[in-house]
């Protein structure tokens, strides 16, 4: 029966007070400006089965109406959606944005805009989620924007887990490394969702062992306007950025949205300027009941210096100034900044469509395309006489050369096609669902290292190298040439049972995951083909306990693997001043492959808590040893074998309550490996020892507060020591960071919306700290299994980003 209850009108305040609500589930329908708070928002009733309990709603008054809801014996949940503001901060989720509700038979934590809206708007995605327990941000810049920074995940490295935007996949398909200033700036970002552990067994990612993180990109609004940002700090930032919302087009139900924005900024540490311009935008329609089709496009270009990577040594001795490369050039000076940096283009294209066909089943598909192209490149010294491959280059007649070498730039030109769909079928019966799903991938990337002249102020002639130095053959002399071509299918089947009223739900599932590669290497002397195929069977099963409203119990067994990572997989690198190779492509890698129990608890009210306890078994663990070929930074892969690592994590916040939300977070981790690894002809003693970029103990804590106009926030991370050899020689010290917002929102002036100041200072106390090692054998000599002496080498770390400062002005229209 239907409720006589028209609209309900409530203070925002109100609502969010309103968890159940006897028999009625609510719909807003209008967004209205209110003293006190930000919003009162309108709401419809779209069944009422509690009959007299509300039949004569719509005679109560506001306060009775609210006491009767409160108070009533509550059956069904109301879910809220309140736009309280232009940027999307409703202040209705519990730890400032960093807690909602979740119901997954897994860890799973979502970073709301009641989050994402209050951070620096330079901000990289995965610097939104360095609270949530269990991530580990590796922060190379001041404005948590660069993807030079890293992360790792329950002491796994960010290769290890799955990156999907808008449901496609968006990590570079060969390394994968997320590269998130691709995917959309920060004011479009709607919600981050982290699995720790566990990936959906739909998702269309092969590589997350360690679990997955789920971007996504807010939807056009219903009405026509837009919102504008613009951003001035320290190192001379200046950002810009505008979006326009069309609203319904006519009464078509189709709405869009396009945005534009450009940052630019001084290297925070060192000379030269990181630059970006994005594009973000979509376009979508829904009809009929669950029926919906999306487009949505991003296009990114963005330039930046590198900052070294160096010894601890090095750290010791000269500190930050370490990092940086020389800012004027002298002849042959191959540490010039502008030799040392990468620019890099892409285009993203999604079209996630969902399709109603009745009698319970539901279709949905998403066709996608990524393309990248980019060159990263840096200065070094080429012999006159050198070599193509294993074939002598003659003389090379090398501008500036000096006793038969000269200074170049080595690029690395890389350019990626990938295209795809995802498909997935479910079907919907009593108390049943049954999912089935197919994934293809198409995966192409030509990669090439050519070397370019240098001129006397210190440019190469051709930043992509496409005036190359060329051998006496006429052919451009490179370390290596490399084409790859990479094909995936995947099939999926998965079965959801739910009983006792739906408190126990029972998951089991199958993914099977085949894969094909074929490279070449067109360096004179190489192996012409590489190649390798694989396919893994992927089983996982879930089960979750609905104890009370609040409180829930679940239990997952997940398998998982990830296929041996980055382009010089596939191929060798090649010494250029001598017919040798520098680094030989990897031999004997198989896929990480991997076991994961885990038992977790949550409870949602007032307080939000979420705790579980995990374990990972692995075998073929791969890692890398990491260390300066030439002037290029490159990765060794090897075999690690297997590691186990156990652990528990916990999150606690509030919700919002007075304007004030804390929140805390917390992992403990055991990470040990399980054999001892090969180093030439001998092994180090490895076995036993806890495994590289796993800190024993990591802690977030934060306070947020926001009455509707004024809002404040102050959060702190702290990273234990970690080791960053294999033997457990070095280790990378303690550290913590905190962050800090100030802002306050006004009410609507003449057409601006919800205008509003903020400050975002980021490494508040310009805390100087190492924030991730990249791994070596031993940094001393040891002895070896077999009584050889074997040479240590110095691991290389990435200096953490300092203090930023970031002042913004934003508003709708």
């Amino acid at each position: 029966m239907r409720s006589p209850l028209n609209s309900l009108t409530l203070p925002g305040s109100t609502v969010r007070r309103l968890f159940q609500l006897t028999g009625m589930t609510l719909l807003c329908s209008t967004v209205l400006t209110a003293p006190g708070f930000a919003e009162t928002t309108t709401y419809k009733p779209l069944h009422n089965k509690a009959g007299p309990a509300l039949k004569s709603a719509s005679k109560l008054s506001k306060a009775s109406l609210k006491k009767q809801a409160l108070n009533a014996n509550a059956s069904e949940n109301i879910h809220v959606v309140a736009a309280a503001t232009s940027t999307g901060v409703t202040n209705t989720t519990p730890g400032g944005g960093l807690l909602p509700p979740e119901t997954a038979a897994k860890a799973q934590q979502s970073v709301t805009r009641d989050f994402i809206a209050k951070q620096a708007a330079t901000s990289n995605p995965i610097s939104l989620v360095q609270y949530t327990p269990g991530i580990t941000l590796s922060n190379a810049d001041a404005f948590g924007q660069s993807d030079q920074s890293s992360f790792y995940m329950r002491g796994m490295g960010q290769t290890s887990v799955g990156y999907t935007f808008e449901g496609i996949p968006i990590a570079d398909p060969s390394s994968y490394a997320p590269f998130t200033s691709e995917a959309s700036d920060t004011e479009n970002i709607s919600k981050i969702t982290v699995q720790q552990g566990v990936a959906d067994i739909s998702s269309p990612v092969y590589n997350s062992v360690a679990g997955a993180i789920k971007q996504y990109l807010s939807d056009p609004e219903s009405h026509l306007g837009g919102k504008v940002n613009v951003s001035y700090g320290n190192h001379q930032l200046a950002r810009e950025f505008v979006r326009f919302d069309t609203g319904e087009i006519g009464h078509s139900g189709v709405k869009a949205f396009a945005s534009y924005s450009y940052g630019t900024n001084a290297q925070w540490l060192g000379p030269g300027r990181d630059r970006r311009s994005h594009v973000d935008a979509k376009v979508m329609k829904e009809w009929g009941e669950g029926n919906s089709a999306r487009v949505f496009m991003t296009w990114t270009e963005q330039s930046f210096p590198f900052l070294m990577s160096i010894s601890k040594s090095q750290w010791k001795q000269n500190g930050r100034s370490a990092a940086y490369y020389d800012p004027t050039y002298t002849p042959g000076d191959v540490n010039y900044y502008k030799l040392n940096s990468e620019e890099r283009h892409s285009v993203v294209i999604g079209a996630p469509l969902v399709f109603n066909l009745g009698h319970g089943l539901t279709f949905t598909s998403e066709p996608y395309y990524v393309h990248l192209h980019g060159a990263g490149n840096n200065g070094q010294d080429q012999a006159e006489e050198g070599y193509n491959g294993t074939r002598p280059t003659g003389n090379l007649n090398i501008p500036g050369a000096v006793d038969g070498s000269a200074a170049v730039q080595a690029v690395d030109n890389f350019n990626q096609h990938t295209a795809g769909f995802n498909n997935v079928l479910s079907w919907k019966a009593g108390h049943n669902e049954l999912q089935a799903g197919y994934w293809y991938n198409y995966y192409n990337q030509t990669e090439q290292a050519p070397f370019s002249v240098i001129g006397p102020n210190g440019t190469a002639e051709n930043f992509w190298g496409k005036y190359p130095i060329k051998d006496q053959y006429g052919d451009a002399v490179m370390q290596f040439n490399i084409h790859l071509i990479q094909q995936l299918n995947s099939l999926f089947l998965s079965d959801t049972y739910k009983m006792f009223n739906d408190k126990l739900t029972l998951n089991a599932g199958l993914k099977f995951v085949m894969m094909s590669y074929k490279s070449t290497n067109l360096i004179p002397g190489d192996n012409y083909n590489y190649g390798r195929s694989d396919a893994q069977p992927l089983p996982q099963i879930s089960a979750s306990y609905q104890i009370t409203p609040h409180d829930q119990i679940y239990f997952d067994a997940a398998t998982a693997f990830r296929e041996p990572s980055g382009i010089l997989v596939y191929g060798n690198y090649w010494d250029a001043g001598a017919p040798q190779i520098d680094l030989a492509h990897s031999t004997g890698l198989k896929p990480e492959y991997s076991i994961s129990e885990e038992i977790g608890y949550r409870h949602t009210g007032l307080i939000n808590i979420t705790a579980s306890l995990f374990n990972y078994n692995m075998t073929n663990r791969q890692s890398s040893v990491t260390a300066y070929t030439g002037g290029r930074l490159v990765s060794q892969y090897i075999n690690a074998g297997g590691q186990t690592s156990r652990g528990a994590q916990l999150a606690i916040g509030l919700r919002p309550w007075h304007g004030l939300s804390p929140y805390a977070s917390f992992q403990y981790l055991h990470a040990t490996m399980d054999n001892n690894l090969p180093d030439g002809t001998d092994y180090i003693r490895s076995a036993g020892k806890i495994a590289i970029n796993s800190p024993a103990y990591t802690a977030n804590f934060g306070l947020s507060y926001d009455d509707g106009h004024f809002f404040a926030n102050g959060y702190m991370s702290y990273v234990g020591a970690q080791y960053s050899t294999f033997m457990n020689d070095e280790k990378m010290p303690a550290y913590a960071i905190g962050n800090a917002t100030l802002g306050y929102r006004f009410k609507k002036i003449w057409f601006a919306k919800s205008p509003q100041l903020q400050v975002n200072a980021l490494n508040l106390t310009d805390n100087k700290y190492l924030a991730s090692g990249g791994g070596a054998f031993n940094a001393h000599p040891v002895k070896g299994v077999f009584g050889s002496t074997l040479k240590g080498s110095s691991p290389l770390y990435t200096v953490g980003g300092g203090f930023g400062l970031v002042f913004s002005m934003s508003s709708g229209f």
